[in-house]
């Protein structure tokens, strides 16, 4: 294991994303290292290059990640972290723009969706753009040289980008929290650890859901949630997520987890960890 404050950890996207504050939180002595994509950031770790990665995975507002969940169910990765933060959305200008003179909005979709009021009230003139990451987004405007774009980003990026803070607390709701994880190439089940994720297919016919989170209720286990997403050059049949409140040194537990690798075709424990906030 890599000693403590010496952790290298991809994050997606470039400094003050809501990735890195996360990971800085997680990590504080931690060297981060910056991807384009999610994809990438995983790679980086079940490759070798980096100790942990940081992924948004769910959003309390606008929802799941999907492109996150297609990642961790095609990656040789495993969730040792589960991360909550709470997010502040603010609309970032140059130094001196007015609310009033905002032509274009730039963000990522999630952060886009989750101010959609706020970018309704703006009227029909301004122009929404989206974009790879928030602070992506703000780089872009700093680098603009049309004075009358825009970004909501962090309040971080204010500063790392030359901008100014034109609008805060622009989230539909104020108490906007985006959960991540944290992966690696390998994980434990340490003392303490509650939250089980696994991803899993069905046998392709009626009731074999059904028959899978029957097997979690029997045994008195709470599911959290449960996600799906389309298996490529397949139809109609899909992958599935599922999170539970458990730990691997449970007995009831272990036979869950055998049981359920005798129903389904595939089968991956994807981590036994703790959820931090």
């Amino acid at each position: 294991m890599t000693p403590q404050g010496k952790e290298v950890i991809a994050c997606q996207g470039i400094p003050g994303a809501y990735s890195q504050i996360t990971a800085r939180h997680l990590f504080p002595e931690g060297t981060f290292l910056y991807f384009k994509n999610f994809r990438a950031v995983a790679r980086a770790v079940n490759e070798g290059m980096c100790d942990y990665g940081v992924l948004p995975i769910e959003n309390n507002t606008y929802g799941s990640v999907k492109e996150v969940y297609k990642v961790i169910g095609e990656e040789d990765i495993r969730i040792v972290r589960g991360f909550t933060l709470k997010i502040e959305h603010v609309l970032l200008a140059k130094p001196g723009v007015a609310v009033g003179e905002i032509t274009e909005v730039r963000s990522h979709e999630q952060a886009l969706g989750q101010c959609s009021e706020f970018l309704h009230s703006l009227g029909d003139k301004v122009r929404i753009r989206p974009s790879l990451n928030t602070a992506v987004a703000a780089r872009s405007v700093a680098e603009s040289p049309d004075p009358y774009v825009s970004a909501i980003s962090s309040p971080e990026c204010a500063s790392l980008y030359g901008l100014e803070v034109v609008k805060r607390r622009i989230a539909d709701n104020p108490y906007n929290y985006t959960r991540f994880i944290c992966v690696a190439r390998d994980g434990d089940c340490l003392p303490g650890a509650s939250r089980i994720s696994v991803v899993l297919t069905l046998p392709h016919r009626p009731g074999s859901l059904a028959e899978v989170l029957s097997e979690i209720s029997a045994r008195g286990i709470n599911l959290i949630r449960i996600e799906s997403t389309p298996i490529p050059g397949k139809d109609f049949e899909f992958r599935f997520y599922i999170d539970f409140e458990a730990s691997l040194r449970d007995e009831k537990t272990m036979e869950l987890i055998l049981k359920m690798k005798s129903m389904c075709p595939e089968f991956r424990l994807l981590g036994n960890y703790t959820e931090e906030t």
